[in-house]
């Protein structure tokens, strides 16, 4: 069964939304990753490596998990050209980026390290257990984020676009975040 499928098949037993995900996002194959699972080790291993975080932590969003991008009308997963969107479900490193912004901020008085229009994003994020490092502020620990998926981006540049990553506090955030999915796959099939 492919993951549209699967999800089709969860909407007609009339199954939460947040079961869905669950079977498609985290116990189904990583379509861009089929037949290149020594790649797929490689990635995930790198991220674990270099962030501490178990393997099991790692798991994949997007058209490369799925082979379509529902949020682009049923766009298809393209190589060299489509990212590979990272999905980190660990409390501890939510936890160990949040409190050091939290702290670098001082608490959130000096928010002159955010981009403009950033701030109010990083908030609205946060109080979902999503930390976006893209709306974290300047300096050596976003540089040091960037830095990371840059190379790890440029060494897997034969299949994906970029590689990019975003922290989920759990997973209870991981599937809500995702059922927008559910979503948008209505919306396009309504179309």
């Amino acid at each position: 069964m492919t993951h549209e499928e699967s999800i089709e098949k969860g909407l007609t037993d009339k199954r939460p939304y947040s079961e869905i995900i669950r079977k498609v996002y985290l116990t189904y194959p990583t379509m861009a990753l089929v037949g290149q699972e020594e790649k797929q080790f490689s990635i995930f291993n790198e991220i674990s490596e270099f962030f501490k975080i178990p393997i099991s932590s790692i798991q994949i969003a997007g058209s490369a998990k799925t082979g379509v991008s529902f949020y682009k009308k049923n766009k298809p997963f393209t190589p060299q050209i489509s990212d590979l969107d990272v999905a980190i479900i660990d409390y501890n490193l939510y936890s160990y980026y949040t409190e050091f912004v939290f702290k670098s901020t001082k608490a959130y008085k000096v928010k002159t390290g955010f981009r403009i229009g950033d701030y109010d994003k990083y908030i609205g994020y946060i109080t979902k257990g999503i930390f976006r490092p893209d709306l974290m502020p300047s300096g050596e620990k976003r540089a040091e984020w960037f830095n990371f998926f840059g190379n790890l981006s440029r060494k897997h540049n034969d299949l994906f676009g970029n590689i990019n990553a975003g922290i989920y506090m759990s997973q209870l955030y991981f599937e809500h975040k995702q059922t927008s999915i559910i979503r948008s796959y209505i919306d396009n099939k309504a179309i």
